[in-house]
């Protein structure tokens, strides 16, 4: 424990208090600035996922930018200790006071910087708006722990003041983390955090630094009030072309169920899409529930049209629904797993799902590796945009999901296209992979013989002529048709290495198309809500 006589030179500008009760001042000071650091990170990551997804990308560029700045803020507090005790607390007191501002006005300048950005690309954009609205506050909050330390300790207590500041810190920042992420998120969006912990120091610092209230009121009534008129802007909930249903944050990041007016093969038309992070997920006619602008909806309704009756099916993925209709249109029991505890409640609300299956709150793969049911059709309708879920794919995966399959029992997976300028590595690789578990495969083309359309996988250890006849009808918004065998397709130069969870090599091989989605997302559908007001997340 630290001498209290240590710290005798530190007072409490207002009452003639102990140097204890500074202590603990300067310790409280620390322990909300380590809060402060940690929903300051959580949320410029969430900010983004709107904007620029929530890939790989997105997170290392979070983690980098706040690790830089406080790298920077850790060196910059250092120097400033080098002034007499005085100096280091007007430091203190005016770095906590910027640093916490910018931390309550981050969502309204997070949203204005990036809206700037949209068309610098992917990478570029991603990383220079993070610089934009992460770097300085976070880096204002690493200047705090050195100052703190400089002025609880002397010499030869330095190193005990340093350990309790960053354990208080570093305490703050879990708890921080635990409340934002599981429940305040959620619950409340990403701006409230940012207010409330911005706020919180702010207040703290102006209480326990400069007591001055009058002071205090003026500063936190103008630094909220951009905030405050933000959120009220972002709970609008319609502007002229689009209207949004629902907006939440939470396990696969935000959700948005938006109503917005198109034109279509010359119909001005509703239609109803659930956006994760603004990457349609489901797209349906508003007046008519059943029908999916999705291309490959036509083949998974096509297969399961095919099953006898008393069959059993597994969905995993559930998103808005489209798929399990198609189960409960053709009265077929099914069971569905969707990893967002919130999609199920949606799909019934929003986009028609009757319910009658058993709906399942799990990851996929944990639900694969416990169930001991059997099913004559499994689909795999997981993957969303730039996120593909690796685990799904994987050579042990397939392994595992044979104690699922009936006899003769079928496999369905959808996988986006191949672009004009991508080498297919990573379907070629699924391929094989699937081929290498034991499967006869089957591969299709929404847009077959072309490759740039959906891509299907069909898979059995036994059979796969069942669905050779199974009709694809178009219609006014997909213009093929013919029986499934016409849409099949054939890879060449499949390569030789395989998926498996040691070597989950689809991040690798989907970087560039990662990049592609977004920066589709970014500069057509993206810029058309931008266009029209809309907030992309509050």
């Amino acid at each position: 424990m630290i001498p209290l006589n240590t710290y005798s030179y530190l007072k409490d500008d207002n009452k003639n208090t102990n140097s204890g009760l500074a202590l603990q001042k300067l310790l409280v000071l620390s322990f909300i600035e380590g809060s402060c650091v940690m929903v300051a990170e959580l949320a410029g990551g969430k900010m983004l996922a709107p904007f620029y997804g929530t890939s790989l990308y997105v997170w290392a560029s979070t983690l980098s930018i706040t690790l830089g700045a406080l790298t920077i803020g850790y060196y910059l507090g250092g120097r400033i200790c080098n002034n007499d005790a005085e100096k280091r607390k007007k430091f203190l007191f005016f770095i906590i006071a910027c640093a916490s501002a910018l931390v309550i006005v981050m969502p309204v300048w997070a949203n204005f910087i990036m809206k700037q950005t949209l068309n610098l690309g992917f990478l570029s954009g991603l990383v220079i708006s993070q610089l934009g609205f992460l770097l300085l506050p976070v880096l204002g909050m690493g200047m705090v722990s050195p100052i703190i330390i400089s002025l609880l300790a002397e010499t030869k207590n330095s190193g005990t003041a340093a350990g309790s500041v960053y354990a208080i810190s570093t305490l703050g920042g879990v708890i921080a983390t635990l409340l934002t992420g599981f429940w305040l998120v959620p619950l409340i969006g990403i701006s409230i955090p940012c207010i409330v912990a911005g706020s919180l120091l702010f207040i703290l610092n102006v209480l326990f630094l400069r007591p001055q209230q009058k002071l205090l009121a003026t500063l936190v009534l103008l630094i909220l009030a951009p905030s405050a008129l933000y959120i009220k802007n972002a709970m609008s909930p319609a502007t002229d072309r689009f209207t949004i249903l629902y907006q939440k944050e939470g396990m696969l990041g935000q959700i948005k169920v938006v109503d917005f007016k198109v034109k279509l093969q010359n119909h001005d038309m509703t239609t109803r899409s659930l956006l994760v992070n603004h990457n349609w997920q489901t797209w349906i006619d508003k007046d008519n529930p059943s029908y999916s602008f999705l291309y490959y909806t036509r083949f998974t309704n096509a297969v399961i049209s095919c099953l006898p009756a008393g069959s059993n099916a597994l969905l995993i993925g559930l998103g808005g629904g489209t798929v399990a209709k198609q189960f409960e249109a053709h009265n077929i029991a099914y069971d569905a797993v969707e990893i967002d505890g919130r999609l199920p409640q949606l799909a019934k609300q929003y986009f028609g799902l009757k319910g009658t299956g058993n709906l399942i709150v799990d990851d996929g793969r944990h639900y694969i590796n416990v169930c001991k049911k059997k099913y004559d059709l499994i689909i795999i309708d997981a993957l969303l945009g730039e996120n593909v879920p690796s685990h799904l794919l994987s050579i042990e995966c397939f392994n595992s999901l044979k104690n699922l399959l009936a006899a003769n029992g079928k496999i369905f997976i959808e996988f986006d296209g191949i672009g004009e300028n991508e080498t297919g590595m990573a379907q070629k690789l699924l391929y094989h992979t699937i081929l290498k578990a034991g499967y006869n495969c089957q591969l299709f083309s929404s847009v077959a013989p072309d490759l740039d359309g959906d891509v299907m996988y069909l898979a059995s250890s036994g059979t796969l002529t069942d669905f050779d006849t199974a009709q694809i009808n178009k219609d006014y918004y997909y213009a093929l048709q013919g029986p499934m065998k016409n849409f099949k397709i054939a890879f060449d130069k499949v390569p030789e290495e395989l998926l498996t969870d040691n070597n989950p090599a689809l991040d690798f091989y989907l970087r560039q198309r990662m990049i592609n989605v977004r920066e589709e997302l970014l500069k057509k559908q993206n810029q058309s809500f931008l266009d029209d007001d809309m907030i992309f997340y509050y």
